[in-house]
């Protein structure tokens, strides 16, 4: 009986260790999507302090540019399909909710006004604090973490910072723990036994 525990226990963390594995191979997602906003953030920031009347310039040339490398990347991803686990399933789930929710957010942004931004950050805080919870990722967690205290403070702030709080949010939830997804992914393959 004890054997049989042992056995189901590892085959549980073998399942867990296959689906991390897999996780990682998201990580350019995370690192062009936070890449992509953080850079149109900080764009119409600068753009809105020089008084621009096309500041969010950014955000037309950088999110469709993201959309168009995720197709690329999806597109190659999709040639080397594995079975997904349920946790996997769950997951994507949860990021289809997740940008749904978004594009919801976005799209009613002018009722929202200067509360978009901080609702933007606790739906990244979200997602991300799932997934680090899921795949025992302390970067994602932290980044979550990141995210809430920043839309708390968002709140209290214009419109100006939160463009600045907004990209160091998305550095803190996906682009830093995609880069260690990144390191951890080459180490794996570099030293399989571990």
């Amino acid at each position: 009986m004890e054997n049989t525990n042992q056995e189901q226990l590892t085959l549980i963390a073998q399942v867990i260790k296959t689906a991390q594995r897999r996780f990682y191979d998201d990580s350019p997602y995370y690192i062009l999507w936070g890449t992509a906003v953080c850079i149109a953030s900080l764009l119409q920031y600068f753009l809105l302090l020089a008084q621009n009347e096309y500041n969010s310039i950014g955000w037309a040339i950088m999110i469709p540019l993201a959309l168009l490398v995720q197709f690329v990347l999806m597109q190659k991803q999709k040639k080397q399909t594995q079975v997904k686990t349920h946790v996997e399933r769950v997951l994507n789930g949860m990021w289809i909710a997740f940008g749904i929710s978004l594009f919801i957010v976005l799209l009613f942004s002018s009722r929202l006004v200067l509360n978009t931004f901080p609702v933007v950050l606790c739906l990244y805080a979200i997602s991300t604090f799932v997934s680090g919870t899921a795949f025992q990722i302390k970067a994602f967690v932290f980044g979550a973490i990141a995210c809430w205290i920043l839309a708390i403070v968002a709140f209290f702030v214009s419109f100006e910072e939160q463009l600045l709080l907004l990209a160091a949010g998305v550095l803190f939830a996906f682009i830093l723990p995609g880069i260690r997804l990144r390191m951890t992914e080459k180490e794996e393959t570099t030293n399989p036994s571990h």
